[in-house]
């Protein structure tokens, strides 16, 4: 099969895969497609990437799409495509789902976008190991978004079909944000708030409002075999070791890299190198501590898991699933946070900008406060119902999850 064939039976394959995975909400992600001719997606595997390209592939009418894996199983590149674009699509969007799958394609998707100029070229890839030497290779060309689990406002605008008032922390006022949103929230979410977060911690990849949790264990599968292992980077007994090493993990709360690498039985180097996979791979993320008057140290820090649901999973695995309901909601209070969060070693949980976050359940209190040296706006994060004001701002969780401060 010519290449110009394999691309008209390719167009109406990917078109008919693709009408199923249309949705009528759109992610936030979907606004930086048209920021650059090359737009990357990248993400944990089940956020939604393949979505927003159906989404964009229907809006448009020059189009066409194709999967890495199928142009890959055909024995063709994206130098494979370049000489005949100008016959199938000279201009207008050209998809590519998967791009990952291929290898040197960041260098020849730099030609393809050189010689066809009039072509808006949007990717996507799950391997974001792969994807920084693609960083490197298309700097300045191409803009590289993350596509993360769900925030609150987009589960509620895709469950519930509703936009509400975002909570801003550091505002002037910060308890009349709070009570704002709350009045917001329960005028058009006609839910117990309590109920609706508890749907958000099991739903927030947006594959899992239509499917059983318990299919995450597959996606991390997929990610330490396909996306880590296919790389060449770890023995097959060292990838063998990455699931013990999740679920070291997903018990405690701060780890020690000597610990994982006697329990492990792997180097110490190895265990940092797994780790830092791990990181590119959008499963987990690294929190450091926080040094007063800096933000900057090179210790061993705190990693939580990019969902909450993912450490549930596993947790639920191993029967241990009330011993990490206290860290699930660090991980949710995190992924709501993209920069500037550090954790403390003694006191409040966390710190981030200008304020000191203590995450609990409904019944928290403000005991971690007492003595501490840090200034700043004081904050409790809990999972109960009620907004209470004095030297610490005690806001719910759904309250909270719907700030846009990132």
């Amino acid at each position: 099969m010519g290449v110009i064939e394999f691309l008209k039976e390719e167009r109406f394959l990917m078109e008919d895969a693709l009408r199923g995975y249309v949705k009528e909400t759109k992610r936030d992600a979907y606004s930086q497609l048209g920021k650059a001719n090359i737009v990357v997606l990248h993400g944990l595997r089940g956020t939604g990437k393949t979505t927003i390209i159906a989404q964009k592939y229907f809006e448009s009418d020059k189009r066409l799409a194709i999967h890495g894996e199928h142009l890959k199983l055909a024995g063709y590149t994206i130098k494979d495509l370049i000489p005949v674009m100008r016959y199938v699509l000279p201009e207008g969007y050209l998809f590519i789902d998967e791009i990952t799958k291929l290898r040197t394609w960041p260098e020849e998707i730099k030609i393809l976008s050189d010689l066809y100029p009039k072509i808006k070229i949007i990717l996507t890839g799950s391997s974001a190991v792969d994807l920084q030497n693609a960083k490197l290779v298309l700097a300045r060309r191409a803009v590289f978004a993350t596509l993360s689990p769900l925030s609150f406002s987009e589960f509620l605008r895709i469950k519930y079909g509703k936009q509400l008032l975002s909570f801003d922390p550091f505002a002037k006022d910060p308890l009349t944000h709070a009570l704002r949103v709350e009045m917001d929230f329960r005028e058009k979410i006609k839910e117990d708030p309590v109920d609706v977060l508890s749907g958000y911690k099991k739903q927030n990849l947006p594959y899992l409002i239509e499917r059983p949790a318990s299919t995450v264990l597959d996606m991390i599968d997929r990610v330490i075999y396909e996306d880590i292992g296919t790389t060449g980077s770890f023995t097959e007994d060292v990838i063998e070791k990455f699931w013990p090493l999740l679920r070291l993990l997903a018990l405690s709360e701060k780890i020690s890299y000597d610990n994982l690498s006697k329990d492990l039985g792997v180097g110490k180097g190895t265990v940092i190198k797994m780790i830092n996979f791990l990181s590119l791979a959008h499963v987990i993320r690294p929190v450091f501590p926080y040094v007063l008057g800096k933000g900057k140290v090179r210790r061993e820090p705190k990693y939580l898991f990019a969902s909450p649901v993912i450490r549930e999973v596993i947790l639920n695995v191993l029967g241990e699933r009330e011993r990490g309901r206290g860290l699930g909601r660090e991980d949710m209070f995190a992924m709501h946070i993209s920069n500037e969060l550090f954790y403390l070693k003694t006191g409040p949980d966390y710190v981030w900008r200008d304020g000191i976050f203590e995450v609990g359940g409904p019944n928290k209190g403000s005991e971690q406060f007492k003595g501490l040296k840090i200034k700043g706006r004081k904050f409790i994060i809990h999972e109960g119902v009620e907004i209470l004001s004095g030297d610490v701002l005690a806001v719910p969780f759904y309250i909270f999850l719907l700030h846009n401060s990132q």
